[in-house]
């Protein structure tokens, strides 16, 4: 190698320390620097360049923690014109300002303008909602600041209003804490209202309230008593708990290994927000506790959420039982009857990233083995007296669930037995069936409708 090819080799490998130390230190130093906005163009450039115009050069971008709406630039029609306005989140540089800082903003004569800048004490946004909670037809933002966890928390709700022809946002502040905030129709008068839960924490005592805005002043419209027990809220999912009736499951935890769901639901006949599973005297939900951590959801997409119970498996142990031991149970609420109905029951093996949906014909006839090592799950039949079923023991092998790399896969796990049920991110998701003969054999067609990664969930 001639000298002045050796002398640009070593430049080269100077230069390329050099971006490989300044992309270590932004990585790992300047975390703000990644919060930076990036230069826009087209249409998004108006909006940037409103923003340096207010905050100056150097602000940063602030993401919602939770929540549907995860971006610092929120796309929304808030004046019902069938065109988007954007909603701006943000913090400033300079020292003197603290907090975060949120812009509304909309088009006149094709520039985009600000409808209204207000600042907040909040260092960090949870989530922002949307939903008509003044009944104007119009939608409100909702914004959540600050840590529902932490118990420190805000909310604030913007609305359109004209201002000397103007449009302009107001801002109406709801100073209290929440571990959860929802908005939606809760007594099916066509508006929104705004749904916070809170847990037991010092003097405050842990309660579901549904707010809404007349009047430009935010009233409560109904409260009730939760689970004093809970010490942390871990989801909260609004939807439809029947066919007709709108409402929230709480998931929360209260002690190592104990999890509940409350629902919670406005009664149209006593016309009050009501928790049905709390007990008055003990201030507790006991028909809802389980000992595994899965929250819920609508399970089966008919659009009506679900709760799960959890079973250990027979010929389980106790002690540091993995997910794969427990039979989950999904119900949904029958406010009729106030009863739970379940619906369908699954396994699941968050180890893999997938749940297996149990035929009904396994019910109270299987349990399941699971090793790690290999990433396999067997479904065994339980043999057992119908008068005690914990007491038998595991037989013939129904079905196995293994994963594999695209690698490992190959004609000799086909010869073997197994059969491909899903393939995802360079994994194979494989099947087999033992004895195809026995009465509870599924076939390979009902596997595959039958298992569903987590992630699509």
């Amino acid at each position: 190698m001639g000298l002045g090819k050796r002398a640009a080799a070593l430049l080269c490998a100077a230069w390329i320390a050099v971006c490989c130390t300044g992309c270590d230190s932004l990585i790992l130093g300047d975390t703000d620097a990644l919060m930076r906005p990036p230069r826009p163009t087209g249409d998004k450039a108006g909006i940037h360049e409103l923003l340096e115009q207010t905050a100056g050069a150097n602000f940063t971008f602030k993401y919602p923690a939770g929540g549907d709406n995860r971006s610092a630039i929120i796309m929304q029609d808030l004046t019902g014109d069938g065109t988007q306005e954007a909603i701006a989140l943000y913090e400033k540089e300079e020292t003197s300002s603290t907090g975060v800082n949120i812009m509304f903003i909309y088009k006149v004569d094709g520039v985009w303008t600000s409808m209204g800048s207000f600042a907040s004490a909040a260092t960090q946004v949870d989530r922002v909602l949307f939903g008509d909670v003044n009944g104007d037809s119009l939608p409100e933002t909702v914004v959540g600041w600050g840590s529902g966890q932490s118990g420190v928390s805000s909310v604030s709700v913007f609305s359109l209003a004209q201002e000397d022809g103007t449009l302009r946002m107001a801002e109406t502040r709801l100073e209290q804490n929440y571990s959860r905030l929802l908005v939606m129709d809760f007594d099916g008068d066509g508006a929104d209202e705004i749904f916070t839960a809170t847990v037991s924490m010092g003097e405050q005592p842990a309660q579901a309230r549904l707010l809404r805005m007349r009047g430009g002043a935010i009233e409560l419209l109904g409260s009730c008593a939760i689970d004093s027990a809970v010490t942390s809220l871990t989801a909260a999912s609004g939807g439809l708990l029947g066919p007709e009736q709108p409402g929230v499951l709480l998931d929360g935890v209260k002690a190592t290994n104990t999890f509940v769901t409350e629902v919670v639901y406005w009664d149209q006949e006593s016309r009050a927000l009501v928790s049905p599973f709390l007990n008055q005297e003990t201030q507790t939900v006991e028909a809802t506790q389980r000992s595994l951590n899965i929250t819920s959801r609508d399970i089966n997409g008919d659009k009506i959420l679900e709760l799960p119970m959890v079973n250990l498996l027979p010929g389980t142990p106790t002690q540091n039982a993995s997910d794969t031991a427990y039979l989950t149970d999904w119900h949904q609420y029958d406010a009729g009857t106030n009863t739970l109905v379940r619906v369908m029951s699954t396994v699941t093996n968050s180890t893999d990233g997938y749940w297996f949906l149990i035929p009904d014909m396994w019910k109270d006839q299987i349990t399941t083995e699971q090793d790690v090592s290999d990433r396999s799950l067997c479904f065994k039949r339980w043999i057992a007296p119908e008068e005690n079923r914990a007491e038998g023991s595991s037989g013939v092998t129904l079905l196995e669930i293994r994963v594999f790399t695209a690698d490992q896969w190959g004609e000799e796990l086909e010869a073997d037995g197994y059969f491909q049920i899903l393939t995802n991110n360079n994994l194979i998701y494989a099947g087999r069936i033992p004895f195809p003969d026995n009465s509870l054999a599924m076939s390979e067609n009902d596997v595959r409708n039958s298992f569903k990664l987590i992630t699509q969930e």
